[in-house]
């Protein structure tokens, strides 16, 4: 990986090489990004404050690397509902550039393809694309694991695109947890759309890391055989979690719908993966204690719902 950025901006960016990837892939590694990934105890409240400012973050390397020289009236958010709510581009391209994004909406989730395993199809189920600008230059935030809920919208955005007479220039997407996996097939996506548009451009935008997938098509793992990082994030994970946790945390990010939209859920969900880990007898010391500390949070996080007005 090449280094970019440096620490003016509370981040380090990192230009990632390799043919199969999209041709603008970026990582970049900060403290408000790690306070997310790697606290997977904490939902609702308090990961969407995060969330509002890791949203600055995103909107940063967004404008200084795939958006300068665009005009405003070009500039769209696409927001794939549910979990794209919680990224809040919106919300932090107005607090950068003082200015409200028009926004396309689409209604989309992974459907388990029967007898496979880690298998997905994508289901759209609502669309509101009367934003979409001609010559459009979208921005869009979500996680990606296999990639294949982004690579069906992105062909419901361009087939709007064309149904308005105009084309997609450039798409932006950021993702805080996004598979090796999924980014190679974003790579192919972007290889077909510039045999359509010459000139279209790609800018895919992620934390940290590349996520090794697991075979369900689900967990997203730190230290794993497919995993692509720089050094910085992997000594990171390695002196947060230890070797063996770094290995075995179940999921980078959970399940990222539910631990937005219902906290309670992954609370309960997380605390049953604390307990497992715990019974397993694979951590070590570090990881035990990392565990531990951080079912503390989780349980903290519950209590929350017993209180009354």
């Amino acid at each position: 990986m090449i280094r970019l950025e440096s620490e003016e901006n509370n981040y380090r960016l990192y230009r990632v090489g390799g043919e199969q990837f999209p041709e603008n892939t970026l990582v970049f590694c900060s403290g408000m990004s790690r306070d997310i990934l790697y606290s997977p105890q904490i939902a609702g409240r308090e990961l969407q404050e995060k969330m509002e400012k890791a949203s600055r973050i995103f909107v940063d390397i967004a404008s200084r690397n795939a958006l300068r020289g665009k005009r405003f009236e070009d500039i769209v958010e696409f927001v794939l509902l549910s979990g794209g709510l919680y990224y809040c581009m919106a919300r932090g391209f107005r607090e950068m550039h003082g200015h409200a994004l028009p926004q396309c909406f689409l209604g989309i989730k992974r459907e388990r393809v029967e007898g496979s395993e880690g298998q997905f199809r994508a289901v759209s189920t609502y669309e509101n694309f009367e934003s979409l600008p001609r010559e459009a230059d979208v921005i869009i935030g979500d996680t990606i694991a296999t990639g294949s809920t982004m690579v069906r919208a992105v062909g419901e955005l361009e087939k709007a695109a064309e149904e308005k007479d105009g084309r997609l220039d450039s798409l932006v997407i950021c993702s805080l947890a996004c598979s090796t996996e999924g980014a190679r097939k974003l790579g192919k996506m972007e290889r077909k759309m510039k045999e359509r548009n010459p000139g279209f451009r790609l800018h895919l935008i992620v934390a940290e890391q590349l996520f090794h997938l697991m075979p369900d098509g689900t967990d997203l793992r730190f230290l794993r055989e497919d995993s692509v990082m720089p050094d910085e994030t992997r000594e990171h994970t390695i002196s947060k979690y230890g070797e063996a946790l770094g290995k075995g945390m179940k999921c980078a990010i959970f399940d990222w719908g539910t631990r937005c939209k219902n906290p309670k859920a992954h609370y309960l969900e997380f605390i049953r993966f604390c307990d497992e880990a715990l019974a397993g007898g694979r951590l070590d010391g570090k990881g035990r204690a990392e565990i531990e500390g951080m079912r503390s949070g989780a349980e903290a996080g519950l209590k929350e719902f017993g209180r009354t007005l």
